[in-house]
């Protein structure tokens, strides 16, 4: 959270503007299991993602929605990774998704 201290460093847990209708929990109140996938994200990605922020508040559905996205993501499928990805893309455009 931001303080208003120049010295005090601003969380990347917490976004700068609003990236969600749903709300973020405070990054203290995370259940554990998403805490070790933001622990992750920071590894690998270097911050966590928008999805992980806008579904934290309800971690048994951002968790089975994520198996999920992992099985039509990368499970048997007609269509390479990268055109999956993008209808992915187009469909969240056409939506208008904030995140």
């Amino acid at each position: 959270m931001d303080t208003g201290d120049p010295d005090t460093k601003r969380s990347d847990w917490t976004p700068e503007e609003r990236i969600s209708w749903f709300p973020v929990p405070d990054e203290e109140d995370l259940d554990p299991r998403v805490a070790e996938l933001v622990a992750k994200q920071r590894e690998k990605l270097g911050e966590p993602n928008n999805v992980v922020r806008t579904h934290a508040w309800r971690p048994e559905l951002m968790l089975r929605w994520l198996d999920f996205y992992e099985f039509i993501s990368k499970g048997p499928s007609g269509l390479s990774c990268v055109e999956r990805e993008m209808i992915g893309v187009v469909v969240s455009s056409e939506n208008k998704c904030i995140f």
